[in-house]
């Protein structure tokens, strides 16, 4: 999919800037593309994460809230392995390693927080909405996608229409994204206000998830 997504953005739409090689931007896409996969991926496996599993339902005494976090803790691993990529990447196309990247863990907790949130509440939804809860999802996902800065720039977006900076501006995950290019690619410091709003977005979520979780479990058992 990265091949694919860099061929498609630099040889037909352009995306890239003037003075960065195919290489380089094929870093930046995949850095983007890993830490909005880690939302995307365990948001989409928390859909079933409870279907899957009757058994610890209906014949066992079982923690399910903790079905969601191993989920994610799954989906963690993987975006690690991809970051630790990336940064394999900016070694080789940007000859530098940046003492920046250390804060990578530190830039995704909001998004962990988030995803967790959200985790819980679509796991507990989809118990008893099974089909719609998973369409919303995709759909949502893919809407999402497109609307944090992956493929397109947020300096060129601001300077060609201004008047979008509100997708910036009220999406949680484009700071997060740009935070983590910050960090790994450019040796900078994360935007520590935007990482502010994102990380009590994120507690918000987590919180209000957790809380329905519980109080809807209740009634899995005579669901399923």
């Amino acid at each position: 999919m990265l091949l694919v997504y860099t061929f498609i953005f630099t040889y037909i739409f352009s995306a890239r800037s003037g003075n960065e090689t195919r290489p380089q931007y094929a870093v930046w896409l995949f850095c983007g593309m890993a830490v909005f996969g880690l939302f995307s991926a365990s948001v989409m496996r928390a859909c079933g994460v409870v279907l899957e599993n009757p058994q610890y339902v209906t014949k066992v005494v079982f923690p399910l809230q903790i079905l969601p976090v191993a989920n994610l803790g799954a989906s963690l691993m993987y975006t690690a392995i991809e970051l630790v990529l990336v940064t394999v990447g900016v070694a080789i196309f940007h000859s530098t390693l940046n003492a920046s990247a250390l804060l990578t863990p530190v830039v995704l907790l909001p998004l962990l927080a988030m995803s967790l949130g959200v985790s819980w509440f679509l796991a507990s939804l989809t118990v008893f909405v099974r089909d719609v809860s998973n369409v919303a999802v995709i759909v949502v996902s893919q809407f999402l996608f497109f609307l944090t800065p992956i493929f397109w720039k947020k300096e060129e977006l601001l300077g060609k229409m201004p008047q979008l900076s509100w997708l910036i501006d009220f999406n949680p995950l484009a700071v997060i994204v740009e935070n983590a290019r910050r960090c790994i690619l450019w040796g900078q410091m994360p935007d520590w206000r935007g990482w502010a709003i994102g990380m009590a977005i994120g507690l918000i979520t987590m919180q209000l998830g957790y809380a329905w979780f519980m109080k809807s479990k209740r009634g899995f058992a005579d669901v399923l």
